[in-house]
């Protein structure tokens, strides 16, 4: 849902295809395969949370020249369709775990984080950039003109709550 809301607040007319589920994490054949049926049927890009199966789906927006969004961890460095990756920042999230549980103040629990609290976020990496940087750690001329200040923009909106994103758990 959040993928969704995301494509149509960036372009109100733009159609998202239904998704489609690999049935496994392991099975890049098989992402792929889903990617090029996507990509017949007219998605000019392709978003994969499938794990190894998703490296299949990026594989496949590679070869049939569309763009394509890395997942878990930057992957833009596999083929240069891929414009971003939604990066889940466990780093952080352990982090922020462990100081608290050294300053007394964990509490056992279901955790969830997203932008406020940097667990998740967005690269695209220059050669040999660290993952530590800010959360969204573009060069401004790595992307077509205007995405970064729409996606700063977006930040922004997230953070002062202006956009809910959907979770999907709602």
């Amino acid at each position: 849902e959040g993928y969704e809301a995301g494509a149509k607040w960036a372009n109100p007319d733009v159609e998202v295809l239904t998704p489609v589920f690999v049935g496994g994490w392991g099975d890049p054949t098989k992402g792929k395969e889903l990617a090029t049926t996507l990509i017949e049927l007219g998605a000019d890009a392709i978003y994969s949370a499938a794990g190894k199966s998703g490296l299949g789906a990026l594989e496949g927006a590679h070869e049939n020249g569309v763009y394509g969004y890395g997942v878990d961890a930057c992957q833009c460095y596999l083929y240069p369709e891929i414009l971003a990756s939604m990066t889940k920042r466990v780093d952080v999230a352990v982090y922020q775990m462990i100081v608290s549980a050294l300053t007394g103040t964990f509490e056992g629990g279901i955790y969830s984080g997203g932008l406020m609290e940097q667990w998740v976020g967005l690269c695209r990496l220059p050669e040999e950039e660290a993952l530590w940087e800010e959360t969204f750690d573009f060069e401004h001329d790595s992307l077509p003109a205007g995405v970064l200040e729409k996606v700063l923009e977006a930040q922004e909106k997230i953070l002062s709550g202006e956009i809910i994103v959907p979770t999907g758990y709602d």
